[in-house]
């Protein structure tokens, strides 16, 4: 093993024994969705061979790559008999995470996307505090990283637990958890009859996340950086602006349906977390040129905006969120100015 490796293995052995926590009885199915990034893959796939945490299933799904990924993918299965490999036809992320839930045996199901890198001690974290609060969900946050190498890191070191899922989702629908499945540690039963939707192409990770949180009690968050999200030239987190970003629309319009007949008392945060989608959605027209491409659908976004009760806003939204709302209800022109020097992230 590599030294810093070796040591961050001793100092986690080290904190378990002193907690008392013995985890390793608890396995870990670690989903990885697999689709022509060969020139990432081997990063990824190192990072969870040498996890701390070692009672590990990574199960590698390769959704009909054209690349050398298969390849790769089995030739890590034959050096580590904890590695699964699934080849199906192009089916897409959601297809793909969904047939590696099927085949998955652990106690606990976590997900990583195969051109990220998770730390070494990512899942032995997410467990410890999972353990330690009994929760259904375990939480960590991500730091992004750019091509020219610069580093976002938007954790607080902040620690939060729920105790029901009606105050997490509030949370969740407010932006103050993240919505990407890869920082949670999910108990494999909050998964049992929670699917990606296969007919959307963004955004389905936090519908999962929604679902799996329905099915769950206790949540626990420690907001500690422990998973690079690589934003690269062509990805789909800087592509321009293309029809599947309506899917976040159609999916904060499935959230508030469910909420409205299942948990009616947080109806309110629900219909904002519509609002701050659709905010959310427009803002990527502009950054995105799609405006003069979808200027219909542009349209009626402004419209469902400004025809937004106010008090609901200013009560549910966030901070940033209502800024952004009542930005754009007074102007347009005002919206994209700080979009363009305050708001780009």
């Amino acid at each position: 093993l590599h030294p810093r490796v070796r040591r961050q293995r001793q100092m986690c052995i080290r904190d378990r024994n002193k907690a008392g926590l013995y985890m390793y009885d608890n396995k870990i199915s670690v989903i990885v969705p697999v689709y022509n990034i060969g020139q990432y893959l081997e990063s990824s796939i190192k990072s969870l061979i040498n996890q701390t945490y070692r009672n590990i299933e990574i199960i590698l799904v390769d959704d009909g790559s054209v690349d050398n990924s298969p390849a790769i993918c089995d030739l890590y299965a034959e050096k580590d008999n904890r590695i699964k490999v699934i080849h199906q036809k192009n089916k897409g992320v959601s297809a793909a995470r969904n047939a590696g839930m099927r085949v998955a045996t652990g106690d606990y199901i976590g997900f990583c996307d195969g051109d990220d890198v998770p730390d070494v001690d990512m899942f032995e974290f997410l467990m410890n505090i999972a353990v330690k609060d009994n929760a259904d969900i375990s939480i960590c946050e991500v730091r992004f990283e750019f091509e020219d190498g610069t580093v976002r890191n938007i954790a607080t070191g902040k620690s939060k637990i729920w105790n029901n899922n009606e105050s997490f989702l509030c949370d969740f629908f407010q932006g103050n958890v993240g919505m990407s499945t890869y920082t949670k540690l999910f108990k494999a039963k909050v998964c049992r009859g929670v699917e990606y939707p296969e007919n959307c192409k963004t955004n389905e990770d936090k519908y999962f996340c929604f679902l799996a949180a329905l099915n769950s009690n206790t949540f626990s968050s420690k907001s500690v950086a422990k998973y690079t999200y690589y934003r690269r030239e062509g990805s789909s987190s800087i592509t321009e602006f293309t029809e599947k970003y309506f899917d976040c629309i159609y999916l904060a319009d499935k959230m508030l349906e469910t909420v409205s007949k299942e948990h009616p008392s947080i109806y309110a945060n629900a219909v904002c977390n519509r609002l701050s989608t659709t905010l959310r959605i427009y803002k990527l027209m502009y950054m995105r040129n799609g405006l003069k491409k979808f200027s219909s659908q542009g349209n009626e976004l402004v419209k469902y905006v400004k025809s937004f009760d106010k008090a609901t806003a200013k009560k549910y939204l966030s901070k940033k969120d209502y800024i952004r709302y009542k930005t754009l209800c007074t102007s347009k022109k005002l919206y994209f100015l700080m979009i363009k020097y305050l708001d780009k992230y």
